[in-house]
């Protein structure tokens, strides 16, 4: 199923690889190099949707590195940002992996944040983080 545009958090930008830690976005403008963006959600359907962390395998040189993702949630874009899902550690040698965790948030916007800890080597780990409906196609 492909993804819509105005529902990825982070992707598609010039180099989407995490090799330290994001702050989430604050903007409603994707960047280009970590294609990190603010979602408007303006309140998530009854079901929910689902937000998916997917990564590629880890090309760096850590033996201790890891990123763990999180999405906060707010009602304004500069402030009031709060922790709404943690996903577990994609730790150093990271095979390609998807996560998934179903979000019922009802504040108006949704961003990612990717927190890297560990002191040697580099860590190298491509992520996209999207939402995805959860609910069936309703005509």
């Amino acid at each position: 199923m492909a993804q819509d545009a105005l529902l990825v958090l982070r992707g598609g930008g010039s180099s989407p690889r995490v090799t330290a830690t994001e702050a989430g976005s604050t903007s409603l403008t994707r960047d280009a190099t970590t294609g990190q963006v603010v979602v408007a959600i303006d309140k998530l359907p009854i079901k929910g949707m689902t937000v998916v962390v997917a990564n590629d395998a880890d090309t760096g040189t850590s033996t201790d590195k890891s990123v763990v993702v999180t999405i906060e949630e707010s009602d304004a874009l500069g402030s009031g940002w709060a922790t709404a899902l943690t996903f577990p550690a994609v730790a150093h040698g990271a095979s390609a992996n998807v996560m998934k965790r179903a979000s019922a948030s009802q504040k108006k916007y949704l961003r990612s944040v990717c927190t890297l800890s560990g002191v040697n080597g580099t860590y190298s780990v491509e992520f996209k983080i999207y939402l995805e409906d959860v609910s069936p196609n309703e005509d």
